[in-house]
């Protein structure tokens, strides 16, 4: 019976451990390791092994106290067909892109407010049984235009209050959530005419489209346009400060700010 064979297969032991080189990475960067395959009680013919990467989303429709969804956002094989005899160990090394589009929970080696989880996971496929490991959490360093972006408003008198993941897709992306960085106007030229700003970023490997959404009651997927404002610079960027000051000027503007 398939049944027998499948509970069999799942139940002989075999033993899936990721190894991370390096848990602290950056989007576009390259993740590192090696899943060890061992300890089968039986011959298994596994299928193909793959890396997926993964992010904790809230939803807001279920209220705060919302647990969040864990949601697979970009898979990658990284081996194919092979047979495990039994009592035999099969080791995988592997180096694998962390997607462009990856959020970020770290700036400069200081965790971000929000606590968002951002991970990978193993798949063992076995004669069509799929097992999928525990998570491996990673830190997702922000990066070079993320940094610019963030000492541009710091620069203008903005302050940082917190960052998280919302479900839906902005327009360019392809990933199934975004991320909301807050910030608020605490002094500077900007401060009584933007209360709170909200940016997402859109990030590929030459351009990133920054979204700036200023004391925005609308989601970010249907917004008051005159509340919003999007531009592109080069992801490699260090220093925006000009750029982020005529963007905010012209959102103002927009707004009657």
């Amino acid at each position: 019976m398939v049944f027998s064979k499948l509970k069999a297969i799942l139940g002989s032991g075999i033993q899936v451990d990721t190894l991370l080189h390096e848990k602290h990475v950056v989007p576009g960067g390259v993740l590192k390791g090696e899943v060890r395959i061992s300890g089968a009680e039986v011959d298994a013919a596994v299928e193909s092994v793959e890396i997926e990467f993964t992010a904790l989303v809230e939803d807001d429709s279920k209220g705060e106290d919302a647990a969040g969804v864990v949601h697979d956002y970009f898979k990658t094989e990284i081996s194919g067909k092979f047979d495990l005899a039994k009592g035999t160990a099969h080791p995988i090394p592997f180096e694998v892109q962390v997607p462009w589009e990856t959020p970020f929970n770290n700036v400069e080696q200081r965790p971000l407010v929000g606590g968002m989880k951002l991970g990978v996971s193993t798949h063992l496929s076995l004669d069509q049984a799929l097992d999928k490991g525990d998570l491996d959490w990673l830190t997702v360093e922000a990066l070079p235009v993320h940094k610019a972006v963030w000492e541009a408003l710091e620069a203008l008198g903005f302050a940082f209050q917190e960052t998280d993941l919302e479900l839906g897709t902005i327009q360019g992306a392809t990933v199934p959530f975004y991320q909301e960085v807050e910030f608020w106007a605490t002094e500077g030229e900007f401060h009584g005419r933007v209360k709170e700003l909200e940016v997402v970023f859109v990030v590929g490997e030459a351009d990133t489209d920054v979204v700036f959404a200023a004391d925005n009651s609308a989601e970010l997927l249907a917004p008051d346009l005159n509340s919003t404002i999007r531009f592109s610079v080069p992801t490699a960027s260090t220093d925006v400060v000009e750029t982020v000051k005529a963007q905010l000027t012209q959102l103002a503007a927009q707004k009657g700010a």
